[in-house]
């Protein structure tokens, strides 16, 4: 006969529920792929850092041990941030580099250390993408010993010899300059944009980078080329009910055609397995012992 849970495991389920509800939105931002995302990483990755560190889950056993292993995982494979995604971050004018600055403080990392290697890396994807602009912008040339000819086959030189040899002469000081020019003579894009001061957005507005970067496109052409490329790569490919999972995979492929009573044996067997380990004479497994199953399934990237 059906019997109703009872206060003690309503006020379980509660608990558990306002917990996994702070992963809401971080699992949401992950998985979405209609809009950028990886400027948000550091964001959500700050978030989740705080739920797992929260010392109110202390109060409850059941969500101080599913935080620890939460925690374990987290540190794992997602504490220590791609120089992509940071290069991201900067590119969001709402965050830029001071955010950058904000989050190594925060978590305990050398700030100055770090923002000195992601200069570094921002200086040589700048020069990249500088020279690309630079040779998109090159005008074509006219061939010095090809005359256009007039519709009755006739040479033109006598009539469009002297706006040629001008255009010429404008191409060719075009290329002379943009070969020639100096880049540590004036203040770059790089440089303008760091030094301008961050776009303030308030904390429940919904920022439109992509919009920003097209309607500032002719102020940073380098850099909106860089946003164009960096802000299109996806924050993460792991699915989202496995970002933050603290089990391994049961049903899986080749497992599809297990009874149901088969599927709930191994399910119990495993919640048993992390439970207690054989072989330390029924102490609790550690964090490393339980997502060894976990890296074997292999979906993770790291």
């Amino acid at each position: 006969m059906f019997q109703a849970p009872s206060e003690q495991e309503w006020a379980k389920a509660k608990a558990l529920h306002d917990f996994l509800k702070e992963f809401s939105g971080a699992t949401k931002v992950s998985s979405a792929d209609r809009h950028p995302t990886t400027h948000l990483f550091l964001k959500m990755m700050m978030a989740i850092r705080d739920v797992l560190l929260d010392e109110t889950w202390n109060s409850n056993e059941l969500l101080n041990e599913l935080a620890n292993a939460m925690h374990f995982k987290f540190k794992k494979y997602w504490s220590k941030p791609n120089i992509v995604l940071l290069i991201a971050a900067v590119l969001d004018p709402s965050m830029k580099v001071d955010f950058i600055k904000f989050y190594f403080h925060t978590v305990g990392e050398h700030v100055n250390m770090k923002i000195r290697e992601l200069k570094r890396y921002m200086d040589r994807y700048y020069l990249e993408y500088e020279k690309i602009v630079r040779i998109q912008s090159l005008p074509v040339l006219i061939p010095t010993n090809q005359q256009p000819t007039s519709e009755s086959g006739e040479s033109g030189t006598n009539s469009l010899g002297p706006v040629c040899g001008k255009r010429r002469v404008e191409y060719a000081f075009a290329q002379f300059a943009s070969q020639n020019l100096d880049a540590h003579s004036e203040r770059t894009e790089l440089d303008i944009y760091m030094e301008d001061p961050r776009i303030p957005v308030r904390p429940d507005e919904n920022f439109n980078v992509i919009a920003w970067w097209k309607k500032n496109s002719d102020a940073y052409p380098i850099l909106s080329m860089m946003a164009r490329d960096f802000l299109a790569i996806p924050m993460s490919t792991v699915s989202s009910e496995s970002a933050f999972s603290a089990a391994g995979r049961i049903l899986v492929k080749n497992r599809t055609s297990l009874a149901p009573e088969t599927l709930e044996a191994l399910i119990c067997a495993k919640d048993w397995l992390i439970g207690f380990d054989d072989d330390d004479e029924g102490e609790p497994m550690t964090g490393q012992r339980m997502f060894d199953s976990d890296d074997e399934e292999g979906y993770y990237d790291t």
